[in-house]
């Protein structure tokens, strides 16, 4: 069975991206006739909400490489773990206590003890936090990784080969100047076009 093609930019032909516009403007010009300006705003504002939510959804589809998300995917990347619950829980009950302080309904003594409780609390949170992003964070660096050697590979593939040896000619000639000694300007280059000595 074939696989349906994602809804993107480069799926779409050339055509299908400029016939939907014309198509919103050409609707908004019928219904502003027929029933006023503020329904023909107000069907161009629609086009242009639904055309912005299609364009960042396809780009989010080019961000993950157009992995398909199910539901409770979805639903999982927006909802904190339990981890982070009690982290944020732990830091308001931290605001709280100098809050109180603050106000005088707690002692310097009872402050410094729940004080250290809380923040102990919060950093054995943030390290386990951490510890859950940790294969997610080496999975994200190898991706990275991968698409960085890609582009680089592109890069230098489409570079001729003459690019890295003009390149290096400036750098040997560079090399044999000396450097410059502390709070002493570099000495500038002068064209030989200027007429200036150097």
């Amino acid at each position: 069975m074939a696989r349906p093609l994602p809804l993107s930019v480069e799926n779409l032909s050339p055509l299908l991206r400029w016939v939907v516009p014309v198509l919103v403007v050409l609707l908004a010009i019928a219904l502003g006739a027929a029933f006023g300006l503020s329904l023909a705003l107000l069907t161009l504002a629609g086009g242009v909400l639904c055309g912005s939510i299609w364009l960042l959804w396809s780009s989010l589809q080019g961000l993950t490489g157009e992995a398909p998300l199910t539901l409770e995917e979805a639903l999982s990347l927006g909802a904190p773990s339990a981890e982070e619950e009690q982290k944020r829980a732990v830091l308001r009950a931290l605001k709280d206590l100098e809050y109180e302080r603050a106000v005088g309904k707690i002692n310097d003594a009872d402050y410094a003890s729940l004080a250290e409780h809380y923040r102990n609390e919060a950093k054995r949170l943030l390290r386990a936090v951490d510890d859950d992003l940790g294969p997610e964070r080496e999975r994200a660096e190898k991706i990275l990784a991968e698409r960085l050697a890609a582009r680089t590979g592109a890069a230098s593939a489409a570079s001729s080969p003459a690019a890295p040896a003009a390149a290096a000619a400036p750098r040997s000639a560079s090399a044999e100047e000396p450097e410059p000694e502390d709070g002493a300007e570099p000495a500038v280059a002068k064209s030989p076009s200027s007429g200036a000595a150097p």
